[in-house]
């Protein structure tokens, strides 16, 4: 009898591994809801004000959403985490539950509830219990187009904080239980030049946010600690960028990648005729602007509309990495 979670792929279902392949983004619609539609987004305490490790995720198989079968997988991931991560006195708790609270602006009564994961331990002979893991499964507002495979759920993006040995034994019992992959998901250079954009334009009528933008650089074949930090005033980003962004009504705003091109053509001017700074094969890291923080795979972002703007980016690009693999049946 196969523990809860071995579940296999369907006997019928031809599957053919490939290589991740991302397609060269073209444009982000800043739109912050449909036409005569009230805003609305709830739920969303549990995402914003953390430092979340970020991650792409396969499909999953045989992921059943109903509380027997959360119970069952949170015996097994329980069983799993205390034989990896064994100490002497200590106890070890792992759950799986939905989280239906959380709702984004374009709600899709085709994307999944968002999963919760948690793992706590307990040190024998004290009743504080210690967070591990926490990490949300989630799709974010892309339509997904119906799937002719029975069993298979897409949640693209997973929110993850915790300690590194449990956060690699908790993806190692997942990727086992659902037969799927999980990879981290790094805000390359190329992503960071969209989501600062992205960032400043979020609420065009009145800024989602305001005050210092820091763009830190890192420079060819130095240790990734020696960097070049350009700052800039979020108004002065947004002038330039409504001085490009032109011909769009307010109901219908959007980046394409032309307007990325121009953007940084005009800050590098300006980094080089103010500063002297010519970056040349300089790499963009890490940006920080009030209350946001983003490099390699880890954010922070306190400000819900920024939140589901990222979101809406990094889930876009997570679904582009796994979710476009043919499967034949």
């Amino acid at each position: 009898m196969n523990h809860a979670g071995e579940n296999t792929r369907p006997s019928e279902v031809m599957y053919t591994p490939r290589t991740p392949q991302m397609r060269e983004r073209q444009r982000f619609n800043l739109s912050t809801k449909p036409v005569d539609e009230v805003i609305s987004v709830s739920g969303m305490e549990d995402l914003v004000g953390k430092t979340w490790n970020i991650y792409a995720v396969s499909v999953l198989f045989g992921l059943q959403q109903d509380d027997i079968h959360f119970k069952l997988y949170s015996k097994r991931l329980r069983e799993e985490i205390a034989s990896t991560l064994s100490h002497e006195d200590v106890t070890y708790d792992a759950k799986f539950s939905m989280m239906e609270d959380i709702v984004d602006i374009f709600p899709n009564h085709e994307n999944y509830p968002a999963i919760k994961i948690e793992v706590l331990a307990t040190i024998n002979d004290h009743e504080k219990k210690k967070s591990l893991y926490q990490g949300i499964l989630l799709s974010w507002g892309i339509t997904q187009p119906e799937l002719n495979v029975k069993n298979l759920i897409r949640l693209p993006l997973l929110l993850c904080s915790g300690t590194s040995t449990c956060i690699d034994a908790v993806h190692a019992t997942i990727n086992r239980m659902f037969d799927c992959l999980i990879i981290a998901l790094p805000a390359k250079e190329h992503d960071l030049s969209w989501l600062i954009p992205i960032i400043i334009m979020t609420n065009k009528e009145e800024p989602a946010v305001s005050g210092e933008v820091k763009m830190v650089y890192t420079i060819p074949e130095l240790p990734v600690t020696d960097t070049i930090t350009v700052k800039f005033q979020s108004a002065d980003l947004r002038k330039i960028l409504l001085a490009i962004i032109t011909n769009q009504k307010d109901d219908n705003i959007f980046l394409d990648r032309n307007h990325i091109e121009i953007f940084f053509e005009v800050l590098h001017k300006q980094m080089l005729i103010l500063g002297g700074l010519e970056l040349g094969l300089c790499t963009l890291h890490r940006i920080d602007l009030p209350g946001i923080t983003i490099m390699e795979n880890r954010m922070k972002i306190v400000n819900v509309e920024i939140m589901n703007n990222v979101l809406l980016y990094l889930n876009e690009k997570a679904f582009d990495i796994f979710h476009t693999v043919h499967i034949d049946t």
